[in-house]
């Protein structure tokens, strides 16, 4: 069963990266950033960031941000909704000796849908997860509200603020702590229940330094909340408060 929710994965994915040969505008970018070591850690860890954005004169368009793939199915400039595919990075290997002696959670693919709304150039959006290849076997729901911010012919700015609602499975998982998972750690059990898992903002400033060269920063801070924040995992060797900064040299194509 997992083999072939696995290849479906597959499949969707390369169907979905044959878009960009068919978009009029394209923009790709590359670079490095830095994340938590898991979730709730107090470490951090270098990561590689990859970008591909495109534009289809109907108004439909595709993202590729990390590990997250979206594609607009709408023929619209005002309203977005289509399928998301997200990659979610095990916990193995970690800093934190207590951590890594746990039982390691494997990487995970969910697979889920968003909705989009642009007025004056005010973003609404939210996101819906759920696990495909039985490792939380949970669901994840993420509203949004964003504001584009021209500020120079050159510049624009993106603040947005987002709040993340988990089911039990996917707490479990990640924060829970139990006599299956709890390996040589010497934690306490602790069972995660269902709720919000986080709220935090993010800030996207986009720099074209020349016609079609140019930078993107991205930083996001995000605080943990309920049982995401009273895990002995977040409470007693990690952190409520996560980070991430990334940059990225870009590139655009086309119209």
């Amino acid at each position: 069963m997992k083999t072939a929710k696995l290849m479906g994965v597959g499949l969707l994915a390369l169907s979905l990266l044959v878009a960009p040969a068919l978009a009029t505008e394209h923009t790709i970018g590359l670079g490095v950033g830095t994340a938590p070591d898991y979730q709730g850690s107090d470490d951090s860890r270098g990561i590689p960031l990859l970008m591909l954005k495109g534009r289809y004169d109907s108004g439909r368009s595709f993202t590729l941000l990390g590990p997250n793939l979206k594609v607009n199915v709408v023929p619209s400039k005002t309203y977005g909704f289509g399928p998301v595919l997200n990659y979610r990075q095990g916990r193995d290997d970690v800093d934190d000796d207590r951590v890594d002696a746990m039982q390691d959670i494997d990487d995970a693919f969910e697979l889920g849908a968003f909705g989009s709304l642009d007025i004056n150039n005010w973003l609404l959006g939210v996101e819906l997860l759920a696990d495909i290849s039985d490792e939380h076997d949970g669901m994840l729901a993420t509203v949004s509200v964003g504001y584009r911010w021209k500020a120079a012919p050159a510049l624009s700015i993106m603040p947005k603020v987002y709040t993340t609602y988990a089911d039990g499975d996917y707490m479990d998982t990640y924060f829970g702590v139990n006599s299956g998972n709890r390996g040589a750690s010497g934690f306490a059990d602790f069972e995660a229940d269902s709720g919000f898992k986080d709220v935090g903002i993010n800030l996207v400033v986009d720099y074209t330094l020349w016609d079609r060269w140019g930078i993107s920063g991205v930083l996001a801070y995000s605080a943990l909340l309920n049982d995401a924040k009273d895990s002995p995992l977040v409470d007693e060797v990690g952190d409520d408060k996560q980070m991430f900064f990334g940059l990225m040299g870009t590139y655009r194509w086309g119209n």
